[in-house]
């Protein structure tokens, strides 16, 4: 596994159960990512969760002690998410 992942940025996104459409956006730092892994397990080739994972509900309140992102939006579908920084 790579020591760093400089190059990315992480986010915890909520899309609209409806239609799909993107909704919130919430950052994500390398060291809650590191914390993160330990309640939603990356697959065994994507350490640093560069692919999207779903955020299950009954997952919530270790996400939230970890992210301060507040109570889940119930209309909304979670995942995290990956991108190059720019």
């Amino acid at each position: 596994m790579p020591s760093e992942e400089s190059d990315v940025v992480w986010v915890l996104e909520g899309f609209s159960k409806a239609d799909d459409t993107l909704c919130v956006a919430h950052p994500i730092s390398r060291d809650q990512l590191l914390r993160l892994r330990e309640v939603i397990t990356p697959g065994p080739d994507d350490p640093w969760m560069l692919h999207c994972y779903p955020v299950p509900i009954e997952l919530w309140p270790a996400v939230d002690a970890i992210l301060q992102c507040g109570p889940p939006r119930p209309e909304l579908d979670y995942l995290t998410g990956a991108s190059a920084a720019t």
